[in-house]
Order: C-alpha cells, then structure tokens, then sequence
C-alpha cells in the first residue's frame, strides 16, 4: 500500500536535483564549463541532504497523497523555471498542466501559484512591465499558463475548500491558532533540534556567500520559496481557520536543504566543504535514528480485539474520531462488519466507544468517558471504553 508513496519519494530525489540546476543557471544557455560544473555539484550535494531527512522520509512511508504532491509541486517549480529561464510552449504547457495536477491533489498547494506571482511581480516591476522587455514578456507568458491552470480548476476549486470548512473533524474549532513563531519552529522541529542550528546556520552562510557573489536571483527566489508557505499558512490560520500543518508545507524543506547545500559548497577548501558535508549528514542521519527508536503509531489493532471481547451478542462498537470507522472496518472480519457503526448524534447507541488521543477537542474526553465510565482496555494512542 505504501509503495507508491516510497516511489514518489525517490523521485523526488532526482526532481531536487533538476530543480537545484534549474534555480542557479545562467539566464542564457551560455556559462563556462567550471560553471554548470559547480551547478551540478551543488544540486548533487542538495539531493543528498534531502535524502537523508526525516521530514519528507517518513512521509514516504505513509499510504497518502503528501508525496505526490510533493513531486508535483517540484516538478511544476521546475518547469516555472525553466519556462522564465528559456520560454518555450512546451515550458508554458508544463507550468499550466503540472499547476492544475498540483492544486487538484490538495488545496493547500494553492500556496504555490500564490508564491510564484509574489515573484513575476517582481519581475515585472523591475523591467518596468514592458513587452519588449525579454524577462517580462516570459513572465506575462508564464503568468497566463498559471491562469489557465486556474480556468481548468474552476468547476472544482471551490468545493474542497468548502467541504474542508464544514466536515466533521476538519476544520471546527478544536486547532489552536499557531504562535507567531511557528514559521521558524516548524523547521526546527522537522529537521531535528540538534540537527536544525547546524542546517541553519551552514544555509545562511550559503546566502551571504553567494549573495555576495551576484547570485542574488536564485538566492532570493530559494528565500521566497522557503518562507512563503509557512508565512501564507500563518496568515490564513488567523484570517480563515487554523491550517498550520506540517505536511502542507513540505516542499518548503526543499529550498531550505538547497541552501544548505549552497552552504556546503560555499565552504572555502575542500576539507573544511567534506567536514561540514558529514557534519550535516551525522545530525540528519541522527535523527532518522532517533525518530525510529520510538512508537509513531496507534494500535487500532488491539483496541478492535478487545472491543470484540467485550461485545455482547446484538451490541455494537463505535469509534471517536468517527472518520476512523473505516479503520475499524479495515481490521473486524469480513462477517463481522455490521458490529461497527459510525457515531453520530443519529446513530444508535453504541456499547464500546474506541477512542482515539488524537484530533478531539477541548474537553471532549471528560464527555466520551461519563458516557462510556468503564475502561476495556488502555492502548498506545488509543482507549477501549464501554457503557
């Protein structure tokens, strides 16, 4: 079930590397041979920082859409590179095509049109916004591909976001409204305390470094794509609903490891670049092995058997959150599916309760259990209650 989400994973290795090549070439096919040369080492040195980080690994591991997008989305930011870099239909084509596929998977990714106009504007405010301008004519092209990306998904925008509003469990009040620093906790916590001071400070050596070297387009833009989501998820958490979630920023991980990569690069001798290159691979690796060592599951399984065991004939186990019947569906028997039903205020009454840690709000546990005070079974993640 998951080996899809392992498959979009490992190429997406290869798309960090495309983009990475893509962010630091030359406008114009020109540049010397040690140029592409130092590109192609830098975009090898990105891809392997990203390979070895918990944040998008462990997402791979999941049965869930996050690694498409995450593909999709690096795939689409390349192609809008490419296409301001060199024009071309076939580019324009990608942007709008890889745009329209990326919003449809989740609507989070809306987050990515968004960043991108942020910067056409800039590049159209600095070339003054004339079409005989070469950079602005490409920007108005690739501005138009995202349009019609935006005119494919008219029939369906909409309604996600409206459903996602008003689902049970969703988006109803019990997320807390994110700190304003959570931007900068969110790369922390991803990446690893420990392992986090290290990546952010060899990243903003990368940018002074190159910054100062005239690279201060691709610099710039790698800022943009890094801050935008967390910035744009902030923003609408306090103007919309709470929807500051890790996952719905993931590719904003990938512009970070490219600076860190930048970083490494930067580094002046080749000993002072290999040292700092295991330093950053000994803290991320570490971190894989530490996330490993410790439970990240509930065990549904066993709270099934024992709501099973504690089953009479003719009663019924239900779950809280309500979504995860299908969960309970998943493991009961073939013969034994009618034993679940989903709760709800119109549902018959259930005589277990499977209760879940998480997704509940506020107060909502001392409620569950005056309703179910008899305690089957206390698990990892989740409780076995009975009226």
């Amino acid at each position: 079930m998951r080996a899809l989400s392992a498959s979009f994973g490992v190429v997406t290795i290869l798309l960090v590397y495309l983009i990475t090549c893509e962010l630091f070439a030359p406008p114009s096919e020109g540049g010397s041979a040690q140029d592409r040369e130092d590109i192609r080492l830098i975009a090898a040195l990105a891809a392997l920082v990203f390979a070895v980080n918990l944040v998008t690994i462990k997402y791979s591991r999941e049965a869930r859409m996050y690694p498409l997008l995450l593909a999709a989305i690096l795939a689409q930011i390349t192609m809008f590179l490419r296409a301001l870099r060199a024009g071309r239909i076939a580019n324009y084509a990608g942007v709008a095509v890889l745009t329209a596929i990326v919003v449809a998977t989740n609507y989070s990714a809306l987050a990515v049109p968004a960043t991108e106009g942020l910067w056409l504007l800039h590049i159209l405010t600095r070339s003054g916004w004339r079409l005989d301008n070469l950079n602005a004519r490409r920007a108005w092209a690739v501005a138009a591909a995202l349009a019609v990306a935006g005119l494919i998904l008219v029939p369906k925008l909409f309604s996600p976001l409206h459903a996602a509003t008003t689902r049970s469990g969703v988006i109803r009040g019990w997320r807390k409204p994110p700190a304003l620093y959570s931007p900068f906790a969110l790369f922390n916590k991803a990446t690893g305390s420990f392992a986090f001071p290290i990546l952010a400070a060899v990243a903003i050596w990368g940018v002074v470094s190159r910054w100062r070297r005239g690279a201060r387009d691709a610099v710039a833009l790698a800022v943009l794509l890094m801050w935008a989501p967390p910035i744009l998820m902030l923003a609408a958490s306090y103007a919309i609903a709470p929807v500051f979630v890790e996952r719905y920023a993931l590719w904003c991980f990938v512009p970070f490891f490219i600076l860190v990569a930048l970083g490494i690069f930067e580094c002046p001798g080749d000993r002072v670049r290999g040292a700092t290159l295991v330093l950053v691979l000994a803290f991320s690796v570490s971190h894989i092995v530490s996330y490993d060592r410790k439970p990240h599951d509930a065990q549904f399984r066993e709270a099934i058997a024992a709501a099973s065991s504690a089953l009479k004939p003719g009663e019924v186990m239900t779950v809280v959150p309500s979504y995860a019947i299908e969960v309970i569906r998943y493991y009961l028997p073939a013969d034994q599916l009618d034993r679940a039903v989903q709760y709800g205020p119109s549902a018959s009454p259930a005589a277990v309760l499977i209760l879940g840690d998480q997704n509940l709000a506020p107060g909502a546990v001392e409620s569950y259990r005056k309703e179910y005070p008899q305690t089957v079974a206390r698990l990892r993640g989740v409780t076995v209650l009975r009226r």
